[in-house]
Parts: C-alpha cells; structure tokens; sequence
C-alpha cells in the first residue's frame, strides 16, 4: 500500500477538531448576544452549515493549491485533484442551501432585536 494514500485516508481528526470550534464560537457568539432558545434549532444548523462551508472552503483552497502546482506530466493526480475540488464544491452547495432558512430567520429576529434595543434606549 502506498503510503501517501494511507495517510490521506486516515480521519482528519484536526480539521475536525478546527470545524466544530468554529461552530462552537458562531454558538457561544449569539447565545451570548442573547438568542432566545426558541432559536436553537436554527441556531444549530446555522452553526453547523456555517463551519462546514468554513472548512470546506480551506479544503477547496488547498486542492486549488495542488491543482495550480501539479506536475504537468501527471494527469492521474491532476484528474484526482479536480475530482476532490467537485467534492467539496457539492459539499459546500449542500451546506449553502442548507443554511439559507436558518440564516433567514435569524437575521430577522436579530433586526427585531436591535429595533426593540433601540426603542428602549430612546425611551430613556
């Protein structure tokens, strides 16, 4: 067994590790701001799809690395490279799609939020 194939296929216990600390950040973030545990679910798939887009996105820049430096010679890695590149394209189209109604509804509970904010502070 080649060794580099071995390597890439053990978990990426590191990226995971990266992924659910931004996920835990974007979660202590707005439940510190004080979103309303009637949120939790979308606050859930926001962090979730968020990070997962997050750490695609570094993924998908370092396939775009290797794609631009690969040996012109060899078209069964370039051939790899891009079929990695589509993976976490479909990947972070899920994610996208996914975040689009969480992400909705709490930017609008974020507006109501700042509106009441607002008024109270001018009642003062």
């Amino acid at each position: 067994m080649d060794m580099d194939n071995s390597i890439n296929r053990q978990p990426k216990l590191l990226e995971a590790r990266r992924r659910s600390g931004m996920a835990h950040q974007i979660l202590v973030l707005l439940k510190e701001k004080g979103l309303p545990e009637e949120m939790d679910q979308e606050l859930s798939r926001l962090c979730t799809d968020l990070a997962d887009i997050w750490s695609a996105h570094t993924t998908l820049t370092d396939n775009l690395k290797a794609f631009i430096e690969s040996d012109e010679d060899d078209w069964g890695r370039l051939g790899d490279v891009l079929v990695d590149i589509r993976s976490e394209l479909d990947h972070m189209k899920w994610h996208i799609n996914s975040v689009d109604e969480p992400i909705q509804r709490i930017a609008e509970r974020a507006y109501e939020l700042s509106t009441r904010n607002n008024i109270a502070e001018d009642s003062k």
